[in-house]
């Protein structure tokens, strides 16, 4: 006999907890109750005519009453926590225990199933309960302190959690209930409360439907099924039934000006300690509450990577990255290159848990009205790597982290809002959190790390401290550059920087006509690939730029000296706070999207002529007749510009318009997509008869290096190749477009190939997927006056949304399947 007994008085044998489900004083489920319920799923699945049943059963609570169909132990265990035993089941005969023969009679059957097991192909498995299950991972609380997750609450950080006051057990039993009840009386088995909210929450998170219309489907629902339904009846009640399911996500005050955050143990401050703002709004007559002048949205990842873990979809996929197994020389993921690796070695332990999880970071800024308006919204994207390629960098598995409120661009001050986020990121390196993986019914501790950021040029500098204009805004060849000024065209440019990255003894080195005239570049060298070692001990630690937290988000404006000519630092970024960021080499990704879509504009502006943005115009003739050997371009004494051969005449562009116009059939305006595919596979046979054949060579190389780059699988030989043929490349178009032509972004595909050695594949670590997720963001701002709220709350309802499509039936179509 198993279990704890006790004998009534007149000899009667009973557990007196199968029948006290609540405790009297906090009205939760009591520990000895949620004990007892997993000393019977012990002693159950113990048993051989259970386990004969592959863990199916009969189910012993008050609605289910041992009559039903068999069913898993997950939802015997839900219905029990939902409905508490059937009277009077104090021997589970039902489920494998002997009767005692010296109490009563009154249980006479001991059967378990019928002699045929007939039922055993009648179960029908919920996967709505099954999605309740996996969402709670049956952490029901037995008091307000059970069930929560109190990293981020344990220092008053956070002035408001934006979940509902009500604790994890009350949530999990309201899910529960819409999950086990049926939607009407005689509807099919699966249908559900809990299943047709599910459906009607992702059809509006995925077609971006308004609350009126849900309102509308929701009346109709209501309206034509049968009378007494458990349709709910609104767009509220729908939202309410689904964000039981929701994860958190707090609010903090930010002062107007950016310079720092109402947080931790500035909490209570009234006014900025730099500034002296204020950081309440006048109140007026009708407001009772105080409202600040700005504040940010911030979702704790933890909860979001611990979610991955606890569903059957994802569980297992999180583990690939050290599963699967790579080619030699051979990149299809980010876990197959250099830096994955290099990590790894320097990190063994944490190498050792394949549960830990790899992040990436993404930051832009966009604004949500369009051009109607100035409005400045800067979302924070972390994304994990630990998926395989079919499901990583998946709409789904990009999670916003970071919003502000708006209007003003962070500039600087960026770091401000990205400090819970590193304290976070620290919490999941040093100590982890505990998370369970469904997969393996294992629970685990929950480490990661960040890899890298990915961003556009502008907010490279914000993250990385290191300024992206001027004479040093390369920020790998840092004060190694060769760049220089053009008086004429006033501006930095950096024509003919690249010769010394070409094999010594190359004839081009020597070469001093086609380059910088009277310029011999036989004994110079390229600058060093630094890693993240040298870069803080050696770059950043000579300047000792300031660090945001300690001079607050506007304290950059003083350069420090030497800014400009000897370095570009303008801070100490917070990453640096992480204790492996400095073991890292790439930390921050050159974004291929925008370095391709600017390349190709210079071109296509250069070629047309564009007035105003060709790069090809009086001021960079006179630059090319102080700087170059080229006399066919110089200005004659008339003031008139000969015409150069990289420049299109009226005739080939009207063949270039009614190609583009009639057989490409490419939209007025091209996007960067547009540009990305014009690039690498239209370029070379759209020109081939409009230039001449060396400006026609020099492009198609071009075309061709962006082409190879972009491949999803790299080869690790072809890279090195890479590595040698953009020299060559750049050299080729040096000979023939004016120095005015190269910017920083003509420079930058120099440094492209040894990001791919150290990275992987571009398409981990380029701006596409995020930009359009950016667009979808945009589409959830419904309420113009609180923006950034409305984005967050759409945000919420999608991950549910996401969650929840993961149970649907296989025949059910998303976007995502």
């Amino acid at each position: 006999m198993a279990g704890n007994y006790n004998y009534g008085g007149s000899g009667g044998f009973y557990r007196d907890w199968m029948y006290k489900r609540f405790d009297e004083v906090t009205g939760n489920l009591s520990a000895e109750y949620v004990a007892g319920v997993e000393e019977f799923m012990t002693f159950a699945n113990s048993q051989p005519i259970v386990q004969s049943c592959r863990g199916k059963f009969y189910c012993p609570c008050s609605v289910c009453k041992n009559e039903k169909h068999i069913i898993s132990g997950r939802r015997v265990s839900s219905h029990l926590f939902s409905h508490e035993f059937m009277p009077d089941y104090y021997v589970w005969y039902k489920h494998g225990e002997e009767l005692n023969m010296d109490i009563g009679t009154s249980y006479t059957d001991r059967t378990y199933f019928s002699e045929n097991h007939e039922e055993v192909g009648n179960v029908v498995e919920d996967p709505y309960v099954d999605m309740v299950n996996d969402a709670f991972n049956f952490n029901v609380g037995y008091d307000d302190n059970v069930g929560h997750d109190d990293n981020y609450h344990h220092d008053g950080s956070y002035q408001n959690v934006e979940e509902p006051v009500r604790n994890h057990s009350n949530k999990f039993y309201d899910l529960l209930e819409g999950a086990n009840n049926p939607l009407y009386d005689g509807c099919r088995e699966g249908q559900s409360q809990l299943s047709l909210a599910s459906r009607l929450m992702h059809n509006k998170a995925e077609y971006n439907m308004s609350e009126k219309l849900v309102d509308s489907v929701c009346e109709m629902f209501t309206a034509f099924l049968p009378e007494g339904n458990q349709a709910t009846t609104s767009h509220y009640q729908t939202e309410k039934l689904m964000r039981n399911l929701g994860l958190p996500y707090h609010t903090i005050d930010v002062y107007k000006n950016n310079c720092m955050l109402f947080w931790k143990e500035d909490e209570k401050e009234d006014q900025c300690r730099f500034c002296g703002a204020q950081r309440w709004k006048p109140k007026d007559d009708r407001r009772r509450t105080k409202v600040p002048y700005s504040r940010m949205w911030y979702l704790p990842i933890a909860d979001r990577l611990k979610r991955m873990y606890q569903s059957h979809k994802t569980a297992a996929a999180m583990r690939w990255h050290a599963e699967h197994q790579s080619k030699e020389g051979e990149m299809n993921h980010p876990s197959d290159a250099a830096e994955w690796r290099y990590f790894q070695e320097l990190h063994p332990r944490f190498a050792e848990e394949p549960h830990n999880v790899y992040l990436g970071l993404y930051t832009d800024g966009f604004n949500p009205f369009g051009m109607s308006r100035n409005h400045s919204l800067w979302p924070v994207i972390l994304t994990p790597y630990n998926l395989p390629p079919g499901m990583c960098m998946n709409t789904e598995y990009l999670f916003l982290t970071i919003l502000n409120s708006g209007p003003n661009h962070p500039r600087a001050s960026l770091d401000v809002f990205l400090q819970p986020l590193i304290e976070e990121l620290k919490e999941l390196w040093c100590t982890g959190v505990d998370a369970y993986d469904v997969s393996l019914s294992q629970n685990f501790n929950l480490k990661a790390v960040l890899l890298w950021t990915i961003s556009d040029f502008p907010a490279y500098s914000m993250l990385s401290g290191w300024t992206t204009h001027g004479k040093l805004s390369c920020p790998v060849c840092m004060e190694s550059t060769k760049s220089f000024y053009l008086p004429n065209g006033r501006k930095t440019c950096w024509f003919d920087c690249h010769r010394r990255f070409l094999p010594h003894g190359h004839p081009s080195r020597r070469n001093k006509k086609d380059f910088l005239k009277g310029r011999d570049a036989s004994s110079e060298y390229p600058p060093e690939s630094l890693t993240g070692e040298q870069v803080y001990y050696e770059r950043l630690a000579s300047v000792n730029p300031p660090k945001t937290k300690d001079v607050g988000g506007n304290g950059h404006e003083k350069k420090m000296r030497g800014y400009g000519k000897e370095h570009n630092w303008h801070k100490e970024s917070i990453l640096w706070e992480l204790s492996y960021w400095k073991d890292l080499n790439l930390r921050h990704n050159i974004d291929v999207m925008h370095t391709e879509k600017n390349f190709l504009d210079n071109i296509m502006n250069t070629l047309l002529g564009v007035k105003g943005k060709s790069k090809d115009n009086i001021m960079s003739r006179l630059d090319i007749e102080k700087y170059c050997s080229r006399p066919g371009l110089h200005i004659d004494s008339t003031g008139k510009a000969p015409f150069p051969p990289y420049k299109l005449t009226e005739e080939a562009k009207q063949s270039l318009f009614q190609c583009v116009k009639h057989d490409v059939r490419f939209p007025d305006g091209m996007k960067s997509h547009d540009c990305h595919v014009f690039m690498e596979r239209l370029l070379p046979f759209i020109f081939a008869e409009l230039l001449d054949r060396n400006v026609h060579l020099a492009l198609s190389g071009i075309r061709a290096f962006f082409r190879d780059l972009c491949s999803r699988t790299l080869q690790t030989s072809r890279v090195q190749i890479l590595k040698q043929n953009i020299v060559l490349i750049i050299c080729n178009l040096e000979k023939i477009f004016p120095p005015s032509f190269f910017d920083v972004m003509e420079h930058l595909p120099i440094h492209l190939p040894y990001e791919a050695e150290l990275g992987g594949p571009v398409q981990y670590r380029w701006m596409y997927p995020f930009e359009r997720f950016f667009k979808k963001l945009k589409g959830k701002a419904k309420n113009k006056r609180y923006a950034a709220g409305s984005i967050v709350e759409s945000y919420i309802n999608d991950e549910i949304a996401y969650f929840s499509e993961h149970y649907f039936a296989d025949h059910i179509q998303t976007k995502s399947r």
